[in-house]
């Protein structure tokens, strides 16, 4: 195994990542915060246009240089990335605005083969001032999610709808950590 795994726990908004990531961060793993939420505020505070309902193609091409800086910030060990460059770039094609450069580009950044996908679950789904979107968009960009994973090569696991603790119970257990 390399000594740096960065390790990516991705899925449509509101289905649970953040509260995963949060418990694994407790546990003393380093973890990456989104991005995406981190650049939404950042334009909308300056009123800019850039943001994915506006100039989706503009920001993602900002997106992911920023995700590119991300990726080095891993150290020795395990790194847990609260998305990866790939969930931008799935974004992108859903909406139509495939990047082939970009796609191209992130091969250069590759994380460990197998990825933590939270399903939609309905159940614990909420929205906020940067999380809008309704359920039927939710399942779209869940299947956007898994097919651009599967097609850069990633095996997608699909993390059960239990309790947070659970959830991180077998993330770890399925990297062969003390769960």
């Amino acid at each position: 195994m390399p000594q740096k795994q960065r390790v990516i726990v991705t899925g449509a908004p509101g289905t649970g990542k953040s509260t995963v990531l949060n418990l694994l961060e407790l546990k003393g793993y380093l973890v990456i915060p989104e991005m995406a939420r981190q650049l939404i505020a950042e334009e909308q505070a300056v009123d800019s246009d850039r943001v994915p309902w506006k100039d989706h193609a503009s920001f993602g091409i900002e997106l992911f240089d920023r995700q590119v800086n991300q990726f080095d910030l891993a150290r020795d060990g395990i790194t847990f990335y609260d998305r990866g460059i790939l969930d931008n770039l799935a974004y992108l094609r859903r909406d139509g605005l495939q990047n082939k450069k970009l796609e191209d580009a992130s091969r250069a950044y590759p994380y460990h083969p197998e990825i933590f996908l939270m399903p939609p679950w309905e159940d614990i789904y909420d929205t906020d001032e940067v999380r809008w979107e309704g359920l039927d968009l939710m399942l779209d960009i869940d299947r956007a999610l898994r097919e651009m994973y599967t097609e850069m090569g990633y095996t997608v696991l699909e993390v059960p709808k239990v309790s947070p603790p659970e959830r991180v119970h077998y993330i770890l257990e399925h990297l062969g950590l003390d769960g």
